[in-house]
């Protein structure tokens, strides 16, 4: 077992050891915030043909290059049908928008810069080059090409274009289920009344929602009281998993029951321990090949262990382009609070300056106690471990809290 690991090797030490999930192939409809298992290809040049950008008439441009013409209109051509005639010199066809281009013609004159004649025939008051207002067959999509790489989220857009490409089912990672497990006799479910001693179940709770804003399924709650019996039934029960969340109670100690029960059952403890703030009794190892993380009991600890390490192990299991969000640069617009030696996640709230300047400043206190810190903050401002102070000015990097399913 190793102890005390830097923020990054504890990552890279899960990251190394979480598989990707299992493909499942599910309705179009059903798809939405999944993983694409596979590339999306077009089969078809999309549009499949060349059509018409507005209402208006069909026409030859040579017919129309000297400015004004009167046409004899030969056709009309609603959306969805296609004309069999072929345009010939000094005919236009009446056309709408989204319908079938006709043969010959290679401009669309539109509704507005025409005159509708008593006799059936049309004034064209203004010349369209050619090309003008034709959307040609393939401007979206050629026939063959990739348009949604596997492992992006599948997203309204995403559900958009494939339902144009004609996939009615679409390969998808399997969301991993996660069991989150609360211990302790000290809690309460949120609903009871606060008795001397308890406090409600907030990290269970909390826990499952950050579950689900990363793609994951999470089980019912599960409660681990302070008794062997109750915490050997937990595990079995959250064994049905694909990865297994505790908040509190996985550390080395003597009088840890959850860890004495983990070891019985025979999970291979791989570290304990990382330099970081919130969070540093940090836990994680394997059961039955199952990744098994020890967050700390405290909520806010719980919650920002998740955010960096929980949800990119996830995201690799689903099979994600994107293991880790991105950083963006920023300006601590007030000192925060910062010693050497730990990687600080402090809770931040970030802001664009009227200069364009991205600024961020803590949320307060940031006690691992306190869950205000975090229900406040749009962002997690980075503090290097080898920092020893973060005074006003410093340029730091900002993570930002995306809460949805990505």
């Amino acid at each position: 077992m190793e102890t005390l690991l830097t923020v990054e090797n504890a990552r890279s030490r899960i990251l190394e050891t979480v598989a990707a999930q299992p493909i499942d192939r599910v309705g179009l409809q059903d798809s939405l915030y999944l993983t694409l298992a596979e590339a999306v290809r077009s089969d078809d040049d999309i549009p499949p043909f060349a059509n018409s950008a507005m209402d208006g008439y069909a026409v030859r441009s040579d017919d129309v290059a000297g400015g004004e013409a009167v046409l004899e209109v030969i056709d009309e051509i609603p959306a969805g049908s296609v004309s069999a005639l072929t345009l010939r010199a000094g005919t236009c066809a009446r056309i709408m928008t989204g319908a079938a281009v006709p043969a010959g013609a290679d401009a669309i004159a539109q509704v507005e810069w025409t005159e509708a004649l008593p006799d059936g025939r049309v004034r064209i008051l203004r010349a369209p080059a050619a090309g003008m207002h034709v959307r040609p067959a393939g401007q979206d999509a050629k026939r063959g090409q990739r348009m949604i790489e596997a492992g992006e989220l599948i997203t309204p857009p995403a559900i958009g274009m494939l339902a144009t490409l004609g996939y009615g089912t679409v390969a998808v990672r399997r969301p991993p289920r996660v069991a989150v497990i609360a211990t302790g006799d000290e809690l309460l479910d949120p609903a009871e009344p606060l008795s001397p001693g308890k406090i409600r179940n907030s990290s269970g709770y909390a826990l499952a929602a950050q579950v689900v804003a990363a793609g994951g399924v999470p089980l019912a709650p599960l409660l681990a009281r302070d008794h062997p019996d109750s915490i050997r039934a937990v595990i079995r029960e959250a064994l049905a998993a694909d990865v297994l969340v505790f908040s509190g109670g996985v550390s080395v100690g003597d009088y840890d029951l959850v860890k004495q029960q983990l070891d019985e059952a025979g999970m291979e403890l791989l570290f304990w321990k990382v330099k970081q703030r919130p969070g540093k009794p940090l836990a994680y190892g394997l059961l039955e090949g199952k990744p098994v993380f020890g967050l700390p009991g405290n909520p806010v600890s719980s919650a920002m262990c998740f955010e960096q390490y929980v949800r990119p192990a996830l995201a690799r299991m689903l099979g994600r382009n994107a293991v880790l969000r991105p950083r963006h640069p920023a300006i601590l617009a007030a000192a925060t609070a910062k010693v050497p030696g730990l990687h600080f996640f402090t809770r931040g709230i970030a802001t664009y300056e009227a200069d364009g300047r991205l600024t961020v400043r803590d949320t307060g206190p940031q006690a691992s106690n306190l869950y205000s810190s975090v229900l406040g903050a749009n962002c997690i401002i980075h503090l290097p471990e080898v920092w020893t102070e973060a005074p006003a000015g410093t340029p730091v990097d900002i993570e930002w809290l995306t809460w949805g399913a990505m």
